[in-house]
């Protein structure tokens, strides 16, 4: 007769494993809410997790470049500062060569002198001011900006630096190159020589700002494409939170109904030891 009451223990047995398996659901289900993750580990789905791993890493990877292109940005943006600035200066270096041309006494050009050459300095001076990270384009001799625009080695964009010093631009001194401003061809000549010093200038911010709307197309792209990566990361490793909340609810619900089950069985198992005794 006690032989009759197995078939109960095993359904018991049953019950209690259901339990312990909802349970383990609903564990799983509130980690998924609790990290917003369905996959955190590579047990959970090994597929997904390597594939998310993936692409993971090379969101990373063009993060690196990203951060690469922008400080190429900057350095050319400093650089196009610079150039503005010095074409500033050569605007004042020509209002002081026509100033020459009314000078009345020597004493007076002389002066006129002085103040071009001190401008003149300034141009030197502010060159080599002009540099972002230790990177200077316009100093003597010009440096080299290489950027790393994407991932194969040549996928990269060279941009050549321009010497903007008062030598390289073509602009002299002006007693020694002007003879001191003392004919109006002396004053010309000075003239004529910061106008092409300006063209200059202007040419290679030309160059300058060719490379720089390059590295904002390359930059814009890179963002985009490291966005479409990371919606691929979170479409693999995401938890739907609608899903996961349906999960949670039905787990609670079976878990409750296993529970009754388990209290009608335990009531069986008296009952018939009741009519042994």
């Amino acid at each position: 007769m006690v032989d009759g009451i197995s078939p109960l223990n095993a359904a018991q047995k049953s019950t209690l494993q259901t339990t312990q398996r909802l349970n383990r659901i609903r564990t799983d289900s509130a980690n998924h809410i609790a990290t917003g993750l369905r996959v955190n580990r590579v047990s959970d789905n090994p597929v997904d997790f390597y594939r998310a791993k993936a692409l993971s890493d090379r969101v990373g990877d063009l993060g690196g470049i990203k951060g690469n292109i922008q400080v190429s940005q900057s350095t050319l943006q400093a650089s196009n500062v610079g150039l503005e600035a010095v074409q500033d200066f050569a605007k004042q270096l020509i209002g002081i060569a026509n100033l020459a041309k009314t000078a009345q006494t020597a004493q007076d050009r002389e002066a006129l002198v002085q103040q071009f050459n001190q401008v003149n300095a300034q141009i030197d001076n502010l060159v080599k001011d002009t540099s972002f990270l230790g990177r200077n384009l316009l100093s003597s001799p010009a440096g080299q900006l290489s950027t790393q625009v994407g991932d194969g080695t040549n996928s990269v964009l060279l941009t050549q630096g321009n010497d903007s010093t008062v030598n390289a631009l073509g602009i002299g001194d002006a007693a020694a190159s002007y003879n001191g401003f003392a004919t109006l061809s002396d004053i010309n000549t000075a003239i004529s020589d910061v106008n092409g010093a300006i063209a200059t200038a202007r040419s290679s911010q030309g160059a300058y700002t060719t490379d720089l709307s390059i590295l904002n197309t390359r930059e814009n792209f890179t963002e985009a494409l490291s966005n479409t990566l990371q919606q691929g990361v979170d479409q693999l490793v995401n938890a739907d939170l609608h899903e996961e909340a349906a999960v949670q609810l039905a787990a609670q619900v079976r878990s409750d109904l296993s529970f009754q089950g388990q209290k009608i069985l335990a009531q069986g198992d008296s009952l018939l030891m009741g009519l042994f005794q």
